[in-house]
């Protein structure tokens, strides 16, 4: 089942907060450059691995250009709040040297870390990327980065140790998932974005 770019879907978060997620677009450039400048320096460090102020506009340009195949965008904002430019967003390019895996990556605004959102922008990539012949996600995660470790570990992804960071790789296999917290909120959030897609192949049917 093929993801309808040109969709948006609406969820909640646990303590009701309302979402739109919807695929990155060229003209959500200024939005995503302001949401980026209201990252603590921690956030940005930990996204891109250095000491940025600015986002560079050849990136933000790349960001905002998903072909939804080999390179997948989504975003989450929040439905009632127009002065919250972005609650978090999340990507994957497809590897060159292995078409069923990808490269994964996220960014959640401060307010929101710890909330749910990387779980729902997660569940979402998941399907796209099944949708797609994707089989793994890959992530590149520092050292110091122990909520992001502590969180694929929980969801049963492997590591393997580099100088500086930790390559995890998730299997987008459900029966795979640790039986816990976050393999359950995972699985919930899964079965939210397929009754989605199921929805809309009875639209187009």
């Amino acid at each position: 089942m093929a993801f309808d770019p040109e969709r948006e879907l609406s969820f909640s978060l646990a303590d009701g907060t309302p979402l739109c997620v919807r695929s990155i677009r060229p003209e959500d450039r200024d939005f995503i450059t302001e949401a980026f400048r209201r990252l603590s320096p921690e956030s940005r460090y930990f996204r891109f691995w250095t000491r940025v102020r600015e986002l560079n506009p050849r990136l933000i340009e790349e960001i905002c250009s998903p072909d939804q195949k080999d390179h997948v965008a989504w975003v989450a904002r929040h439905q009632t709040r127009d002065d919250i430019p972005g609650v978090g967003g999340a990507s994957f390019w497809r590897l060159k040297e292995d078409a069923t895996a990808a490269e994964v990556s996220f960014t959640v605004a401060d307010e929101f870390q710890g909330r749910g959102v990387a779980t729902l922008l997660l569940a979402v990539l998941w399907e796209h990327a099944v949708s797609l012949g994707i089989t793994r996600l890959v992530g590149h995660v520092l050292h110091e980065n122990v909520a992001m470790r502590a969180w694929w570990d929980a969801l049963g992804a492997t590591e393997q140790e580099a100088p500086r960071h930790w390559l995890t790789t998730l299997v987008l296999d459900e029966s795979l998932l640790e039986d816990n917290s976050a393999g359950s909120s995972l699985r919930a959030r899964l079965t939210q974005v397929r009754a989605w897609m199921n929805e809309e192949n009875v639209l187009k049917d």
